[in-house]
């Protein structure tokens, strides 16, 4: 199963192929676990998720593991698994803050970008992780992503960085 228009020939990934502005979402809450499944209700919407229920519970399952908070203000909570058909994301800006998201630097988390893939498409989905958080390092990408004010603004400026 090949995912079309999500990467360029030269094998760099768009991130406007996993994205949509359905998916993308500024919110008010403020703890994490309500943040976490605002973005598995989106997710569960599209056809690549077939069990909204194993979603969650992969999701949970791999926070309880370790959190995904990179820092910086940023989560990228994932997951792969059998009941995906394709890789989706789903992204969310909460201009507060989580400060329950217990990040690498202990920093509250302003933006949490969910992936969740097919249990064989680890390869782009390492490539996808890899891709996005070098990107969301970048101060003045995420400078830009905190400014936002509304959905809209948050899709284009996400997926500005696609060449």
């Amino acid at each position: 199963m090949e995912d079309s228009g999500s990467s360029d020939p030269d094998g760099s990934f768009r991130l406007s192929g996993f994205l949509t502005p359905e998916r993308t979402i500024v919110l008010n809450a403020s703890d994490k676990r309500s943040v976490l499944n605002s973005l598995i209700e989106l997710l569960a919407k599209t056809p690549q998720i077939t069990s909204r229920a194993e979603l969650a519970d992969g999701i949970f399952r791999r926070e309880a593991l370790m959190s995904t908070g990179i820092g910086l203000g940023i989560a990228i909570p994932h997951v792969r698994l059998a009941s995906v058909t394709g890789m989706v994301m789903a992204a969310a800006l909460v201009p507060n803050g989580i400060s329950d998201y217990e990040s690498l630097d202990n920093q509250p988390v302003r933006l949490v970008v969910m992936i969740a893939a097919r249990l064989d498409q680890h390869a782009e989905y390492l490539q996808l992780l890899s891709c996005l958080s070098s990107e969301l390092k970048a101060d003045s990408f995420r400078a830009g992503l905190f400014r936002c004010t509304n959905a809209s603004e948050l899709f284009r400026e996400l997926i500005s960085q696609d060449r």
